[in-house]
């Protein structure tokens, strides 16, 4: 299954991870809840694209892009690209969204 589908398979579970978010969150808040609660299957994301040359940054904008792509389903609006720090502890220019 793709990211796109199983997220949609998903999407009150989504809906909850982005209810329990501050008003204002950036991309990697939501990923960070998101891979807690689905582990296994983010791993299993990750693994799908280990030969793509970054698997996490290639899995990170697919999860991004769903949340663009579904924000009026998500109750989300978009805020401005502002720093966050990733997964790596290294600070990125990212999506923010509001609720």
């Amino acid at each position: 299954m793709n990211i796109n589908n199983f997220m949609q398979s998903q999407i009150s579970g989504i809906n909850d991870i982005i209810r329990d978010l501050g008003a204002n969150f950036s991309s990697h808040h939501f990923i960070e809840k998101f891979s807690q609660k689905y582990e296994s299957h983010y791993i299993d994301m990750l693994v799908d694209y280990r030969d793509s040359g970054n698997a996490f940054m290639k899995v990170h904008g697919q999860i991004a892009k769903f949340l663009s792509e579904n924000m009026h389903v998500l109750q989300i609006t978009k805020d401005e690209k502002k720093p966050s720090e990733n997964i790596f502890g290294n600070e990125d220019i990212i999506q923010w969204w509001n609720k």
